[in-house]
C-alpha cells in the first residue's frame, strides 16, 4: 500500500439536486423548510398506480367504472394521509393547480360515465346479443335486420312506381285531386220505386301541386342512403364485436390513458425529492411565480459523498483502486485521526504537474451510529491528510 498526500480534496454529497417545477407558475405553498429531513418520492412508481380502479371496502363491493386518482386522492397521498407507514416530508412544495384538478375530476367523471353505458360487462352483452352473436339469422342482429328494411323499401318503391305508371301518374305533376261515384238504379218488385243509374265527378283544387313519381323517387333515395349509412354502422359495430377482445379493451384504454396525462399534468404542479435528504437550500417562497426549471430548493444526501480535487502520488491510479484517506478534522489538536475508505470512479492526470491526480473517490459516510463521518464541503489539510491506495 503506498501512500500520497491531500492537495486540493473536499467533500460533496454524491446525491444534490436543485428542485424545479416542469411548468411555470406560482407557488401556492412551500411546506419545505431549510435544513429539514425529507423523504424520497417516487414519481415513476407512482405513475404505474395512476390506473388503479376503485378495490372495494367493507361497506363497498369493488367499482371498475372508478378511477381512483383524482386530485384530491393524489393530494392525500403525497401529503402521507392515506399511507399506512410513518414517514417524513414528501411534498416540498406546490402550485396553484385548481384549473389542472378540475380538468382532471371533470375527465373522471366522464370517464365513469362512458364506462356506466359503454364498456361494463352489462352493456356489452347486449352489445354482443345486438350486433354479432346470431349472424345466421336475418332477423337477429341489427345490419341482417337493415337489410331486410331495404328489401321492404325497394319493394314499396317498385309497387308504387307500376301503379303511378297504369293511372298514367308517372313524370306528371297533378294539379287537383278528382274522385268519381256512380249510381245504378233498379227495381226489386213491380210495387217498388223506379232508380236511375248515374254518375258524379268532383274536382278539388288545393294550395298545392303533387308530384307523385318524383316524391316516390326521393323517398326511396333517402330511405336507402339512411338505411346504407345505419349499416355501415352497424356492422362496424359487428366486426368490433368480432374482435371485442382488442377494440373495446383499446376504448377504454386510450380513455384512461388521456386521464393519465391529466394526472401527470397535476403532479407536475407538486414539488418532490427524488432521494431522501436535508433541504439545504430553499430559492423560492409562496407567492414567487417560478418558471419551468427554475431552481426552488436544493436537497443533498450525505450518506455517500464523493471526495473531489487533486491527490499528489507516485504511482498508477486508475478507475477501482482503493483508498483510505485518514485526517484529524479541522485539524484539531489530540483529536483522533478520521478514515474513509472508498474506491475511485473518476480519475485523469493532473494537467502539467507530474505525480499528481485529478479524482473523484465515492465513500461511505456513515458510522455504525448513523451519524455522518465528515461534513459536507469539508476541505482536507495537506499537512494532517494521507491518502493510502491499493491497487
Amino acid at each position: 500500500m503506498a501512500t500520497g498526500k491531500s492537495v486540493n480534496l473536499r467533500v460533496r454529497p454524491a446525491k444534490s439536486a436543485d428542485l424545479s417545477y416542469p411548468v411555470d407558475g406560482v407557488i401556492l405553498s412551500q411546506v419545505a423548510r431549510l435544513g429539514e429531513q425529507v423523504e424520497e418520492f417516487n414519481v415513476g412508481r407512482f405513475y404505474t398506480m395512476l390506473g388503479e380502479t376503485f378495490p372495494g371496502d367493507a361497506n363497498t363491493p369493488p367499482d371498475d367504472s372508478r378511477l381512483i386518482w383524482d386530485s384530491g386522492r393524489i393530494d392525500n397521498h403525497v401529503a402521507g394521509v392515506d399511507l399506512t407507514v410513518p414517514h417524513d416530508r414528501m411534498l416540498l412544495s406546490n402550485l396553484r393547480n385548481a384549473p389542472e384538478g378540475a380538468d382532471l375530476d371533470r375527465a373522471l367523471m366522464m370517464r365513469q360515465n362512458a364506462y356506466l353505458t359503454s364498456y361494463s360487462p352489462e352493456v356489452l352483452g347486449h352489445v354482443y346479443r345486438t350486433y354479432y352473436e346470431d349472424q345466421g339469422d336475418p332477423a337477429g342482429v341489427r345490419h341482417w335486420l337493415l337489410r331486410l328494411a331495404e328489401d321492404d323499401a325497394v319493394k314499396i318503391h317498385k309497387g308504387l312506381t307500376d301503379a303511378y305508371k297504369k293511372r298514367k301518374w308517372w313524370g306528371k305533376v297533378i294539379e287537383y285531386a278528382r274522385s268519381h261515384s256512380s249510381n245504378d238504379a233498379r227495381q226489386d218488385n213491380p210495387d217498388s220505386t223506379i232508380g236511375f243509374q248515374g254518375a258524379t265527378n268532383t274536382e278539388s283544387w288545393g294550395y298545392e301541386f303533387r308530384y307523385p313519381s318524383a316524391e316516390n323517387d326521393l323517398r326511396f333515395h333517402q330511405i336507402r342512403a339512411g338505411i346504407r349509412q345505419e349499416f355501415l354502422t352497424a356492422w362496424r359495430m359487428s366486426e368490433m364485436c368480432r374482435n371485442g377482445q382488442t377494440t373495446f379493451p383499446n376504448e377504454i384504454g386510450a380513455i384512461d390513458l388521456s386521464i393519465k396525462k391529466l394526472q401527470s399534468a397535476y403532479i407536475d404542479t407538486l414539488l418532490f425529492a427524488p432521494f431522501s435528504g436535508i433541504v439545504t437550500g430553499v430559492f423560492h417562497v409562496e407567492g414567487d411565480y417560478v418558471r419551468a426549471g427554475e431552481p426552488v430548493l436544493r436537497v443533498e444526501n450525505d450518506e455517500s459523498v464523493y471526495l473531489v480535487g487533486t491527490v499528489k502520488y507516485r504511482g498508477m491510479l486508475r478507475i477501482g483502486s482503493k483508498v483510505d484517506v485518514s485526517t484529524r478534522l479541522f485539524e484539531a489538536a489530540g483529536a483522533a485521526v478520521t478514515t474513509v475508505s472508498g474506491e475511485v470512479v473518476a480519475v485523469r492526470g493532473h494537467d502539467s504537474v507530474s505525480e499528481q491526480w485529478d479524482l473523484l473517490i465515492l465513500c461511505d459516510n456513515r458510522t455504525p451510529a448513523n451519524d455522518p463521518v465528515l461534513p459536507v464541503n469539508y476541505n482536507f489539510d495537506f499537512e494532517s491528510t494521507a491518502v493510502r491506495v491499493t491497487p
